[in-house]
């Protein structure tokens, strides 16, 4: 099990009363794409979402994509957790590559304590995972510096290994983090006895899981 409990903290609550017009548009927005995706989604649909008409989604931010970036730029603080955990002083007799994992894991899974944080997950999910994102350059704006960081991270803690296994151990990372966002599946493979807000098990799992995977990965024969 994690060290310390999941925090229940999650993205800032919102107050619906007191929401300003830009944060409703950008709430449907994050909604609407969590579920559809970039190209499933138009600025009509957000419009309808948010009850708020089209010209002012565009007086806010012109453009469906400057939209569609200004949610990633909302969460920048998740990235920032992550990194704060990663350059973090580890306990004593810490496993540095467990301590790399857990600054990747667990940032992520305690924002999805909240509906907010899970529909950001999502996204950044679809976004991980669309042929087309390069065209949009936000994974390569936002994610792939941060990723550099983890990488090196890797690099030290497995040094051993030449220096592609690092951004392959990473990826693959990433691939198992990204699959634990759409885990509905887990309750109809387990016909009901695991279920998606077990946060705390999910933790452990998957952090035990992706650990082990770098080391049998690194290990040389």
């Amino acid at each position: 099990m994690p060290d310390k409990p999941l925090s229940k903290r999650t993205a800032p609550a919102r107050n619906e009363a007191t929401l300003s017009k830009r944060d409703r548009i950008l709430d449907a927005a994050e909604a609407l794409f969590a579920k559809g995706g970039y190209d499933g989604v138009s600025m009509r649909d957000i419009a309808a979402q948010a009850g708020v008409g089209l010209p002012l989604i565009v007086y806010h931010f012109e453009t469906k994509q400057n939209l569609y970036r200004a949610l990633f730029v909302r969460f920048k603080a998740l990235l920032d957790a992550r990194l704060a955990a990663l350059h973090a002083p580890m306990a004593p007799g810490a496993d540095p590559l467990e301590h790399i994992v857990r600054a990747f894991v667990l940032p992520v899974l305690q924002a999805q304590r909240g509906e907010a944080g899970m529909a950001y997950a999502k996204l950044v999910a679809r976004e991980a995972s669309d042929p087309r994102e390069a065209e949009r350059g936000i994974v390569a704006d936002y994610f792939d510096p941060f990723a550099v960081e983890f990488i090196r991270a890797i690099r030290k803690a497995l040094p051993q290994q030449d220096p592609h296994y690092a951004h392959w151990a990473y990826l693959y990372a990433v691939g198992a983090l990204v699959m634990s966002v759409f885990d509905r599946r887990i309750e109809r493979i387990s016909e009901g006895q695991t279920h998606t807000g077990d946060l705390e098990h999910k933790a452990d799992y998957l952090i035990r899981f992706i650990v082990a995977g770098m080391q049998a990965g690194g290990a040389r024969p």
